[in-house]
């Protein structure tokens, strides 16, 4: 591997880190007063979301009969789905801006 690919890949994995707390989103959203349906939906929609939005730390997670029987995990699930996916689409862009301001450093091109 090149050494901007390296960093790339250390950046992507501090950044993301660094939105990852110890406690999981459900569990935030619990203790931010939504209820548990809600909380459960979300955090399974803002991990898909991330997958969806470029991570490669995160999985798809849906349950499909809860999604189709109960209409909080499902609002749940797609508010978390949007919302993740944009902020993990952004970290990507941030990241990728960041890897092509260092190659445009290296090749000698840029001048202070």
């Amino acid at each position: 591997m090149t050494k901007k690919t390296l960093i790339t890949i250390g950046v992507t994995i501090v950044m993301g880190l660094s939105f990852t707390g110890c406690a999981s989103t459900a569990e935030n959203m619990r203790a931010q007063g939504y209820g548990p349906d809600y909380s459960q939906g979300y955090g399974d929609g803002c991990d898909s979301g991330k997958k969806a939005g470029g991570s490669m730390l995160d999985q798809f997670k849906k349950n499909v009969d809860k999604y189709d029987s109960n209409h909080k995990y499902r609002e749940g699930w797609d508010d978390g789905y949007k919302e993740c996916k944009s902020e993990e689409k952004q970290l990507m862009r941030s990241v990728d801006d960041a890897s092509r301001n260092q190659a445009i450093r290296d090749s000698g091109k840029y001048r202070y």
